[in-house]
């Protein structure tokens, strides 16, 4: 550059006059040059810098997203971000455990193609911005465990798309709009553990849901959590649903059949049924003679098939045996862990790749969970997981195979994992009776309460799988995210713990010491949530919180808690101390429970909810605490079972 500068002065001596106006077009074009890449980066990304710098904005940590530059061309390779093809269109935002400290930009709404924003376990604050409506294409909405405050913007009755909405554990207050009831897709809907008041409108889908959708909402009242409202006109005498018509979201019609009259209230008007007995034979033959007129067409077909059957079986046969991977897409991976599964990889793959937002079963911590049936009838827990870091996969498919080498009465087997060019999916044993967590706190008790004996069986097999993850395992493995929505329940009531590992390897950790605090709030020991040191005596702090949660039938973020300012260790201190244990213990556990026994547990949960962890007993004397106290004095196997008759 020094030569060529030179060169310039000199024939600038010579003739000046024509050198200046090349000059000033070379200065142009090098500050076009200069300049290109910061003016290539596409809307979405510019967007997104917006929502970048509103997350960094009141955070004391270091600057989060540093991949997400000015001076990229567009962000599909930027942390957290997936885009459409060929368009680059932003299409999904994946940044759950990131420590996000700041808000939610209005400039959200300037992503008109995104279909899932996952900001999940931050602590994000403010209100969702009602400029979300813009986003017309958003399917999914994961915002739980943040700090979000305000009520929820009516127009996300907008996003005519959207399948799941998860706005759990947050400081949202207000109504719960009606608007939300017009969204015919949704099949997911989680508002629990916030503030919300009055009563839930009982339109749309909005009366489709469960209790467990609203738990944790002290102020709120209506048909799906059974609770009247008061002061409310034309609430029904009777819960729950009177009116299968109306509780089904439908609007309020009448049928007075004594009288032969439809009565429509909703418009004030009455309409005479048609007299159809004249009609009803010539509509009957015609109903006969199609039937038959399709009986003799099944039977020509089916006769047909079985004759090309019979002369293809063999080849039909040779067929088959070779489609094991020809048909496996470019770019796909499946592994199979401890036995392979019995179906061919490119039919898993087949049914992996047909999973949709009709087949979502829960949200777990670290992604979607959708239930997979195959041809026979079997059925698989799939775990779409949020891992958008490319360069982890090997390091991560290689911790998998640790994973999927443990077996273990009481923990969920991983079955496999399969990597797609859209996703990264872990196959899991389908468990039938879902989460302890959705059992302990949702309408199942209604048919099958948990008495104290099954109680206490959940709380051994728990603690079973939770000692052998610390103890057997080599090297010890640390769960990091104890709680009840990770303790899954089969048929007999047989506790497995699921999601064991999945802390480490999805969040940004070095030394095997993550930063990120990956549980969930109520759950998490002191130092945990100081620190973010999780160890084998964290899990034991969680380990506590779940036996209280099972003495109590209290969840530990409870609103009640909230409101005095404690946790569920801190309430039951509080109850301890003034000698409340009929206040303490869950009604529903029965007549017959001794006090001793619910002291003696109570005793447990409080050593291993110590708020010094050296002071906090291991997994394997907690659990042989819990076996002395349960299964004495019969001790064998047998005697247990029967101990723990459920009936």
């Amino acid at each position: 550059m020094d030569k060529i500068g030179i060169g310039v002065r000199r024939k600038k001596k010579k003739s000046h006059r024509y050198l200046g106006p090349a000059v000033s077009l070379l200065l142009l074009l090098l500050l076009l040059f200069c300049s290109a890449p910061a003016m290539a980066l596409t809307p979405d990304g510019e967007a997104l810098l917006e929502l970048k710098l509103a997350f960094n904005a009141t955070t004391t940590q270091p600057q989060r997203l540093s991949s997400w530059r000015q001076g990229d061309p567009n962000p599909c390779g930027w942390e957290g971000i997936s885009c459409s093809l060929p368009d680059l269109r932003v299409q999904s935002i994946n940044l759950p455990y990131m420590q996000l400290g700041g808000i939610i930009s209005p400039s959200i709404g300037r992503l008109d193609k995104l279909q899932r924003l996952a900001l999940h376990q931050n602590s994000l604050h403010g209100p969702i911005p009602a400029e979300i409506k813009n986003c017309t294409e958003l399917r999914a909405i994961y915002l739980r465990a943040n700090y979000l405050q305000g009520g929820i913007p009516s127009e996300i009755g907008e996003l005519v798309h959207l399948t799941i909405l998860d706005l759990s554990s947050n400081l949202l207050r207000g109504t719960i709009p009606a608007s939300i009831g017009s969204l015919t897709h949704l099949r997911f809907l989680n508002l629990s553990t916030n503030f919300f008041s009055g009563e839930i409108p009982n339109v749309g889908v909005l009366g489709t849901f469960k209790s467990s959708s609203f738990v944790g909402n002290l102020e709120l009242c209506g048909l799906p959590i059974q609770r009247a409202c008061r002061g409310t006109l034309g609430f029904p005498a009777v819960l729950p649903h009177s009116d299968p018509l109306s509780s089904a979201g439908k609007s309020p019609i009448s049928i007075g059949l004594q009288h032969s009259t439809l009565v429509f209230p909703s418009f004030g008007a009455c309409v005479s049924p048609i007299n159809n007995n004249k009609t009803s034979h010539f509509l009957n033959g015609i109903v006969i003679g199609s039937m038959s007129t399709l009986a003799l067409a099944l039977i020509a077909v089916l006769g047909f098939l079985w004759i090309c059957l019979l002369s293809r079986k063999k080849s039909i046969g040779g067929n088959y045996v070779k489609m094991d991977k020809q048909s496996v897409p470019d770019g796909a991976k499946l592994v199979t862990y401890q036995w392979n599964l019995p179906y061919s990889s490119s039919e898993i793959i087949r049914r992996l790749e047909l999973l949709d937002e009709d087949d979502v079963v829960g949200c777990g911590g670290f992604g979607t969970v959708y239930k997979m049936v195959m041809d026979d009838g079997t059925s698989f827990a799939v775990k779409r997981i949020d891992l958008s870091r490319e360069s982890r996969d090997r390091t991560f498919e290689k911790e998998l195979e640790i994973l999927g080498s443990i077996r273990h009465i009481n923990l969920v087997n991983l079955r496999g994992y399969c990597r797609l060019s859209t996703a990264k999916l872990l196959i899991y044993d389908f468990v039938d009776l879902g989460s302890l967590d959705c059992y302990l706190h949702g309408d199942e008790q209604d048919d099958q309460p948990l008495n104290w004996n099954a109680r206490m069986k959940i709380a051994l097999g728990s603690a079973r799988g939770l000692a052998y993850l610390h103890h057997d395992c080599s090297p010890g493995i640390v769960h990091r995210d104890i709680k009840a929505s990770n303790i899954l329940l089969d048929r007999s009531l047989e506790p497995r713990v699921s999601d064991f590992g999945l802390a480490r390897l999805l969040v940004d950790n070095a030394a095997h010491v993550t930063t990120v605090v990956a549980g969930t709030f109520g759950y998490l020991a002191p130092e945990y949530l100081q620190n973010g040191h999780a160890t084998e005596k964290s899990d034991v702090y969680s380990f506590g919180v779940l036996l209280l949660e099972l003495v109590t039938g209290k969840r530990p973020t409870d609103a009640c808690f909230i409101k005095k300012g404690l946790n569920i260790v801190g309430w039951l201190n509080t109850l301890t101390g003034e000698h409340r244990l009929e206040d303490i213990i869950d009604e529903r556990c029965g007549d017959d429970v001794e006090v001793e026994a619910v002291e003696a547990i109570l005793d447990i949960a409080a050593m291993c909810t110590d708020a010094d962890p050296v002071q906090r007993p291991s997994m394997s004397a907690v659990l042989k605490m819990l076996e002395e106290e349960i299964l004495s004095p019969c001790m064998s196997e047998l005697c247990y079972e029967q101990h723990l008759e459920l009936s």
